[in-house]
């Protein structure tokens, strides 16, 4: 789901230097500005980046760089869009926007797919995903041709509600749903999970919410 970026490992910087390309030297200097800064995010070293850093590792002047990202923060609401970018095709994956239900079933399977879908992107992209759930992120959607990530919890819930599973879904329900997998996502780690397996936190998460909003 994560852009692919090619990457030197034989830098002594803490945070592996991607290798000049020819990317920026036919106009997509932008493009390789970001992938430079989701490499960061995957390796946890966000706070170590600079717009003039990138530019120095990536073999350009900062002026150059400075002209597609004017500062830091500019550079991480682009990184934060694009990881709901890559979200969205975590979600794709797991449940098809354009996909039915045929069963109650099926409709309880595929909320549980899309938390868990959730909770795996939480584990392997941490940094990326603070960084979109934080005061730089939350931008829905980047792209114009697919729904937002907060539109398939929607069409769970109204997946589970067609069948009466839960009442009609409001907008405090999906909040309060996305809460629920949203704090769990944040304690995987931790010893309040109890040792279980992340697929069986997350079933037993999702039957709990449904649970919250049956009719």
């Amino acid at each position: 789901m994560g852009l692919a970026i090619n990457v030197n490992t034989d830098y002594t910087s803490p945070m592996t230097q991607i290798k000049p390309t020819d990317a920026h030297h036919h106009g997509n200097l932008k493009e390789a500005l970001v992938s430079y800064a989701l490499s960061a995010a995957d390796q946890g070293v966000l706070s170590e980046l600079s717009v003039r850093k990138a530019a120095r590792d990536l073999g350009v002047s900062p002026g150059a760089a400075y002209r597609h990202f004017p500062d830091k923060d500019a550079l991480m609401r682009t990184v934060a869009a694009r990881g709901f970018d890559a979200l969205a095709d975590a979600f794709e994956k797991a449940v098809p926007f354009e996909s039915t239900v045929q069963s109650a079933g099926e409709a309880r399977r595929r909320f549980a797919r899309l938390a868990m879908a959730y909770t795996e992107f939480a584990r392997t992209r941490t940094e990326l995903r603070r960084l979109m759930f934080g005061p730089l992120g939350l931008a829905p959607t980047s792209k114009l041709d697919r729904p937002s990530t907060y539109d398939w919890l929607a069409k769970c819930l109204a997946e589970l509600a067609e069948f009466g599973i839960i009442g009609e879904p409001q907008a405090e329900h999906q909040l309060f749903a996305w809460s629920a997998i949203h704090g769990l996502s944040d304690l995987q780690s931790s010893p309040a999970i109890g040792g279980q397996s992340s697929e069986t936190s997350v079933e037993r998460q999702c039957a709990l919410v449904i649970n919250a909003l049956a009719v």
